[in-house]
């Protein structure tokens, strides 16, 4: 329905169009009367007006000079002259200054039935026009919001393996997702990861921060660049960087020392250690290879921490990464999804591959390293002790697995099965999380560091968080204090011990901090739980 303002000096004029006219059947539900510029001023300003019909003859302000002004304050409003006369400069002056239409006095009432008509079906398209730009607007909101979580969860996929980086699935993904990346483009990965806080955060807070450090690395290291931070299903934090064969030769350098800048601030002012792995810049269908040296790369390093390592590089404060073979590391996957069909497919495939070459004992060791290191790599990062392939009688020897392309062949496909077994029993007894829970246990007393715990299992501290939260459900200092509150309410129940010899006993120097920790986890401070 529509609102119209009748404007004129004349009250029989007003009058007569709002007896003549059939406003209802028109789709008007109201018309407003105003017998001058200032009252309909009013009118405008305290209504909406979908249409005016104006005289222009007025005194004090005439009918153009009241358009002037609804054109400057509300030019929404359509507008509909009505004049005596038919001079051309007024005319001219109405289609100036954007009328509808032009009608001459006395009005021919079916003739403004038909201008108003016609009138209202514009102000109707116009107003169906808004409310499309508007949908479109809300939708293109909603859709810039949902992009970001789909790449993401693109990306996770691919990580993961539950899509193949090939030339398809990124051109599907182009597509559907917009993704930034063309094919033949380059891509940088960087590995962010936690090694340390600065102030004791619990499992929440802890989740809280993380998220504030991806927000960080979104702004410091993406920064305008083309890219994407994405949480992989380890659990890491992966940076993706997109760039043309041009970018590519400086991409590593310009990210290197936005990382270092990226380090500083989040030790300064989010509480964090981190270092950033950054690898070379690879073509999208290699990105995988690249993916898993990072991953190795982190889990082997366990001297130089709150730093930024370039894969290969020789930047002043870095270390180049080690360059063992890495291209079958995109098998571990495989192994800890436990797909023995596809495994043993890859085998095949790449023994056939060989056998079409010269093949050399050199070759075969080759081989025999490159699977070993990712037998190795996921027993670790399972928590597995890898002492178990010898008590299982996997490991007869490199002499004798690569005395010929079969015996080879053979020792993988056994190797497989052997692994698989492994996995699947998870032997408890010998993961790597129960020896960092005898080593809490053994050491409650003491205030070790997660770093003492690292070097424990000869493990990077950061991995060992991961895979402990990853084990358990629990992240390792919350382990920590449930188990350091147990023992003291133990001790508070069934020893007359002073409360503050048992903060000390646990490694708490000071009584304040203890007594706010056991409060933390029993809800009531020591000397109430042992009065209760």
């Amino acid at each position: 329905m529509y609102r119209v303002l009748l404007v004129d000096d004349e009250l029989f004029a007003v009058k007569g169009m709002m007896s003549g006219v059939n406003w209802e059947r028109l789709g008007i539900s109201e018309v407003i009367e105003a017998y001058h510029a200032e009252e309909a001023k009013k009118s405008l300003l305290q209504l909406s007006i979908d249409l005016m019909l104006c005289d222009i003859e007025m005194p004090e302000e005439n009918g153009l000079q009241l358009v002037e002004w609804v054109r400057a304050h509300k030019p929404e409003v359509t507008v509909i002259f009505l004049t005596c006369h038919a001079e051309f400069s007024f005319a001219q002056k109405a289609v100036q200054l954007g009328s509808y239409d032009y009608l001459l006095k006395p009005v021919i009432f079916s003739e403004l039935e038909n201008v108003v008509a016609k009138a209202l079906e514009g102000i109707r398209e116009k107003r169906e026009s808004i409310e499309s730009t508007e949908h479109l607007k809300k939708y293109r909101s909603l859709w810039e919001n949902k992009k970001t979580a789909l790449i993401e969860r693109f990306w996770q996929d691919i990580l993961s393996q539950r899509l193949l980086p090939s030339e398809k699935t990124f051109d599907s993904a182009m597509t559907d997702y917009q993704l930034p990346v063309e094919l033949g483009r380059h891509i940088l990965l960087v590995l962010v990861s936690v090694e340390q806080w600065s102030q004791p955060f619990n499992e929440r807070d802890e989740e809280i921060m993380t998220f504030a450090l991806r927000n960080a690395a979104e702004e410091m290291i993406v920064g305008s660049r083309a890219g994407h931070v994405v949480e992989d299903h380890r659990g890491n934090m992966v940076i993706f960087l997109y760039a043309s064969a041009d970018e590519a030769s400086r991409l590593a350098d310009e990210t290197a020392l936005a990382c270092e800048a990226y380090i500083a601030s989040c030790s300064r002012y989010l509480y964090a250690t981190l270092s950033c792995y950054i690898g070379e810049v690879v073509r999208l269908q290699n990105m995988m290879e690249s993916y898993h040296s990072l991953l190795d790369w982190e889990h082997r390093n366990v001297t130089r921490l709150g730093s930024v390592l370039v894969y290969g590089g020789s930047r002043e404060g870095t270390e180049g990464a080690s360059r063992a073979p890495v291209q079958l590391l995109h098998w571990a996957d495989w192994f800890e999804k436990g797909d023995l069909a596809t495994l043993t497919g890859l085998i095949d495939e790449t023994l056939h591959e060989l056998g079409r070459r010269q093949v050399s004992v050199e070759a075969l060791e080759d081989l025999y390293h490159s699977f070993l290191q990712v037998v190795y790599y996921v027993l670790h990062r399972k928590g597995i002790d890898a002492q178990l392939l010898h008590r299982e009688g996997a490991l007869p020897g490199i002499a004798h697995a690569t005395r010929s392309l079969g015996e080879l062949g053979l020792w993988m496909r056994s190797m497989v099965v052997t692994v698989d077994g492994l996995l699947s029993a998870k032997r408890p007894t010998n993961s790597i999380v129960d020896k960092m829970k005898a080593y809490i246990s053994e050491n409650l007393h003491v205030d070790f560091s997660r770093e003492d715990l690292a070097a424990h299992v000869f493990l990077n501290p950061a991995y060992i968080s991961r895979l402990f939260r990853k084990e358990t459900g629990h992240s390792l200092s919350d382990f920590v204090l449930q188990e350091r509150m147990k023992l003291a309410a133990d001790w508070l129940l069934e020893t007359d011990q002073p409360v503050s010899q048992i903060a000390v006993h646990l490694g708490y120097g000071n009584f304040s901090h203890f007594a706010r920790m056991f409060k933390r986890v029993y809800g009531v401070t020591p000397q109430e739980y042992r009065k209760k």
